[in-house]
């Protein structure tokens, strides 16, 4: 074989290689890994806004969703408040506090599902005050068939299922994976910078 007619082969291969490649990692996006940028505080402390999330969008398709999962989700028409604006696209990151047939007991200082109170994550955001009304004492919901009840670890600052009901199942878009990117301020640092603490932590 002659070095040319060689030289031909190689880069056909290697053209084909790139070609297969990035064909791979479209597919991979589109159908098994996304992005997420948060872009609020309701998750602190266990997500800082200014996180860069990989999700993965078969972790449910492979088993089901369970109470303390952390969840990717999109709102449907109907829990759409006209009195905050909302992206249609928009994704939304909580944890899920309630599955299917569970009963919910909100006070001001507890939440419990089925008779059992329900820990705190050990990264949230103080003050843990479940009941976003002051005025309100107490508030009991029975999480409906193929529905969620969602809130954020900040508790006191999250715009969840305690503002605008129980999600559908089939709103569920994936599960984050890990922080592969973090940029904002920290209690320490005001300015807004690289947290390269929080690069490739783990999220649950």
């Amino acid at each position: 074989m002659d070095s040319q007619r060689f030289s031909q082969i190689r880069w056909r291969d290697l053209a084909l290689t790139a070609v297969f490649a990035a064909c791979m990692a479209i597919a991979l996006r589109i159908f098994v890994l996304g992005v997420f940028l948060v872009p609020t505080h309701s998750m602190e402390n266990t997500i800082l806004h200014g996180d860069y999330i990989v999700m993965s969008k078969i972790s449910f398709l492979v088993r089901d969703v369970r109470r303390g999962d952390v969840i990717i989700f999109s709102l449907p028409d109907s829990l759409r408040k006209g009195d905050i604006e909302l992206h249609p696209d928009e994704l939304y990151i909580k944890r899920v506090i309630g599955v299917p047939g569970d009963t919910l007991v909100f006070t001001h200082e507890s939440i419990s599902v089925n008779d059992t109170l329900l820990p705190t994550p050990p990264d949230a955001q103080p003050p843990f005050d479940p009941l976003l009304k002051p005025k309100e004492r107490r508030r009991t919901v029975v999480v409906p068939d193929q529905h969620f009840f969602v809130m954020g670890d900040n508790r006191s600052n999250s715009y969840d299922s305690r503002s605008w009901g129980v999600l559908p199942a089939d709103h569920v878009t994936g599960a984050p994976l890990f922080v592969y990117w973090s940029y904002g301020d920290t209690p320490n640092n005001p300015a807004q910078h690289i947290r390269w603490d929080r690069l490739f932590h783990l999220i649950n």
